[in-house]
Formats: C-alpha cells, sequence, structure tokens
C-alpha cells in the first residue's frame, strides 16, 4: 500500500522537483528526516521486525496524546480512556537523545528537474524560523504570507497580472526543527528567467517598511481571526488539527497562536523577512521540459547569476 502511495507520488511530476529542492535545502544527510514519504529501496525492504521496533520506540503513552471529540464529557473521556488505554505501559524517552537540528544552508543552489511537461515550475526555498527557537517569527511568516497571497496585493499585480506567471504564492510551514519558506510560480519556458528576476526584486523589498501597508496587516489579522472560527466548526477535524499543533509546538502555542498573530507589527514583518529572507541562501528549483531545457541552454549555474543564458 505504500509502495503505491509512492507510485502515485511519482506520477505527478511536481513530486520530483519538491523531493529535489527539500533535497539540497536540508542537505542529503539530513534529508531522510525531512522525508516523511521515505526512500522507495527502504519502504519496498521494510520487515515486521522493523515496524515493531519504531512501534516500540515511539508508540508509548508517555509520548502520544489522547484527542477526544464531540458529544463526550471530560469524565466520560477519563474513563473511556482508562478502560481502553489504563493497562498500556511506559516506555523509554524516545527523545532521549535530541533529535539533532538541519545543517543551515550556507550558500545558495539550484537544481534542475528534466519531466515532460508543457508548463514550468519555478521553486524557490530558505530554512525559515523553528517554532521552539524563535516562535515570534513563525506569527509573522504566517501573516506576511496571508498578505502576500491576497490577489489585490502588490506581488500578485507585478507577478501574475503583469502577465509573468500563471499563478505565484509563498509559505511558511511551521515544524519544531527547522520550517521551510517557498515560493512556488508556474510560466511558460520563454518566461522563465524574467520570472526568476522580478520574484527575486520582490524578496529583496519584503523587508522594506512600506512593502505591508497598514491595511495589508488589518486585513490578514481579520482573516486570520475568522480562518479560526472555521476550523473549530468540525469536531473532527478540530481533533486532527490539535493532533498537529500538539507534535509540533504544543498545546500552549497553539491557544495563544490566534492572539499573538493579531500582535503581529509591521516592525516584526520586516525583521522576519531581513533573517530568513532578504539576502539569504536559498535553493533554486525548476521543473522543465528536456526540451525547453536545451532550448534555453538552461544551467544551474544560470539559475544562481553566474552563469549566462545562452
Amino acid at each position: 500500500m505504500v509502495l503505491a502511495v509512492f507510485d502515485r507520488g511519482e506520477a505527478n511530476p511536481l513530486f520530483h522537483l519538491i523531493q529535489a529542492v527539500r533535497r539540497e535545502l536540508w542537505s542529503p544527510g539530513y534529508f531522510s528526516r525531512k522525508n516523511v514519504i521515505g526512500d522507495r529501496t527502504m519502504i519496498a525492504t521494510a520487515t515486521q521486525e522493523k515496524m515493531l521496533t519504531i512501534q516500540r520506540r515511539y508508540y508509548v503513552p508517555n509520548n502520544t496524546a489522547l484527542l477526544l471529540a464531540g458529544d463526550i464529557t471530560p469524565d466520560r473521556g477519563f474513563q473511556v480512556a482508562e478502560q481502553i488505554f489504563g493497562d498500556w505501559p511506559r516506555g523509554e524517552d524516545p527523545f532521549a537523545t535530541p533529535v539533532p537540528n538541519p545543517p543551515p544552508l550556507t550558500e545558495s543552489r539550484a537544481v534542475i528537474v528534466e519531466q515532460r511537461v508543457n508548463s514550468v515550475t519555478l521553486n524557490l526555498a530558505w530554512q525559515g524560523p523553528s517554532v521552539g527557537a524563535d516562535p515570534a517569527s513563525t506569527y509573522a511568516a504566517d501573516v506576511f504570507s496571508a498578505i502576500v497571497n491576497t490577489e489585490t496585493g502588490g506581488f500578485h499585480q507585478r507577478l501574475v497580472e503583469s502577465g509573468l506567471a500563471f499563478g505565484a504564492s509563498i509559505s511558511y510551514y511551521m515544524l519544531n526543527h527547522t520550517g521551510p519558506i517557498q515560493i512556488f510560480a508556474q510560466t511558460t519556458p520563454d518566461k522563465l528567467m524574467a520570472l526568476q528576476r522580478a520574484i527575486l526584486e520582490e524578496v529583496e523589498h519584503f523587508a522594506d517598511s512600506d512593502y505591508v501597508s497598514q491595511a495589508q496587516l488589518d486585513a490578514a489579522r481579520n482573516q486570520v481571526m475568522v480562518e479560526g472560527l472555521y476550523e473549530r466548526e468540525r469536531p473532527s477535524s478540530f481533533a486532527s488539527m490539535l493532533g498537529f499543533w500538539w507534535s509540533v509546538a504544543g498545546l500552549d502555542y497553539y491557544l495563544t497562536y490566534r492572539p499573538r498573530m493579531q500582535a503581529v507589527t509591521r516592525a516584526d514583518i520586516a525583521a522576519y523577512a531581513r533573517r530568513y529572507l532578504v539576502g539569504q541562501p536559498r535553493v533554486t528549483g525548476v521543473l522543465i521540459s528536456p526540451e525547453a531545457r536545451t532550448r534555453l541552454g538552461l544551467t544551474p549555474g544560470a539559475l544562481l547569476g553566474r552563469e549566462a543564458v545562452p
């Protein structure tokens, strides 16, 4: 079944771009810790004993949160939990040896992935905030992404409405051991280099005092509050979301997340952009057809500005 999921992933050209960029962003030696789907060889050679080793190490009550949602009282919840899990023995601390952080990206890198595609996908990635080390920047990152991705904003107007790209967006994925910041954009082969230059020019201005207006900030903070109300509407999805927050940042972080987002200022956003984006090393990935790459004479060096495109 897992190999079938892997097969479906490989059938999507974008999968190959994302994997290639992540491998460079986290370094080949650390990549396996960030590669959720795993490696085909490891999946194919998995044995029952390997699975039991993982189970015994991580599936222990002292590394578990039980989330109950729906028509149930706390007293009934504790009663049911005791009946079902009461004899589940504690295990050793699976994180007695701390998980290492990924090595910092010290220089910009580029990777080109060839697939049978018509358009070109450009993926720029940076190492972003770690929620355990710099929680303040995670709030700024989320607010900033909400602002930049607004269709009425300058980023969208200059990249998409101008005709350079079919679509463009920025995102930050919160993780405890360094979350990625990514820009994705799609265009035609002949506009690739112009689009990359335009995106990098945008990035250089991310920390400018006037890049984000107070009106944009107010609208984004309002959007965050509305989304917070919607995400609590369905108990089943709310429980799933709480599981993610608990495992990555802790429930205390979640309980203060919306209020702290409301407190983000334009100065906070500029500080976040300076620390993680403006002038910082990045990985540039391009998904392109072999024919288009040959026609452009595209090389990793050209994407990094070290070589001219013929």
